[in-house]
Order: structure tokens, then sequence, then C-alpha cells
């Protein structure tokens, strides 16, 4: 008896558990994100030139590059965040990079929409042109 009591609970609790994991990595990823985009912005600022976000949905990944002392190349700030291997996800946006000034103000015409998603749960990051980041 105690043990069909036992397997019944588990065949109710197993999909919410499920669900929450889901939901945890999502938002996981959405953080990851919001962190790097304010990293971006920071290193605008700290260092006075162009730094950018650069989404790569294709490889679930983003990094933040800062035009160099020179202003002939760029330095990848902080490390490649790869939001597939470390929370499952993946993601679509309308753009693959979000340029900030170096007062660190958005330098895009329009704003950016960045969809997280993993089995069939989802949910969305707006940026706007001037770089504020809505969840």
């Amino acid at each position: 008896m105690v043990v069909v009591l036992v397997g019944v609970l588990m065949s109710v609790a197993l999909p919410f558990f499920r669900n929450a994991t889901t939901k945890s990595s999502v938002r996981g990823a959405m953080e990851a994100v919001g962190s790097l985009h304010a990293v971006a912005k920071a290193t605008s600022i700290q260092r006075g030139r162009i730094t950018r976000l650069v989404l790569l949905p294709a490889s679930s990944q983003a990094l933040v590059v800062a035009n160099d002392a020179s202003g002939t190349g760029v330095d990848t700030v902080g490390a490649v965040e790869d939001l597939a291997g470390r929370f499952g996800v993946s993601f679509t946006t309308t753009r693959d990079t979000l340029v900030f000034t170096p007062r660190g103000i958005g330098a895009e015409l329009s704003g950016t929409t960045i969809i997280v998603s993993k089995v069939d749960f989802s949910d969305t990051i707006t940026i706007s042109a001037a770089g504020r980041l809505t969840r």
C-alpha cells in the first residue's frame, strides 16, 4: 500500500519538478544576459570607448567586446558566456550586436528583443534603442 501511495505521489510531483527546473534554467540565462548587458554599459563608461554586447544565437553564446586603446582592435571583456552549456537553453534575438557609446548609452535605431527558451518555456528580454533593459 505504501509503495503504491509513493508511486502515485511521484507521478504527480515529477512533472512539477521538471517544470520548475526548466523555468529556473531560463531565468538563470536571462540573469546572465542581464549581467553581460550591465558589464557592457559599465565598460563603455569606464574605458571611455565603444563597447558591444555580441549575441550568437547559433551557438547560444554571448560576450562583451570593447575597442582597444589604439582603436584598431577589440578586447574581450570577461569570459564568453555559453548559455547552452551552462543552462541548457537557446535564444533568438532581433539583433546580434548591441553597441554602447563611451557614455554608456545604446547606439541603436530601434529596440532589441531576446527570447530565451528551453523545452516548452520561454521568457523575453527587451532592450530599448537607448540601452535600457526590461524583463
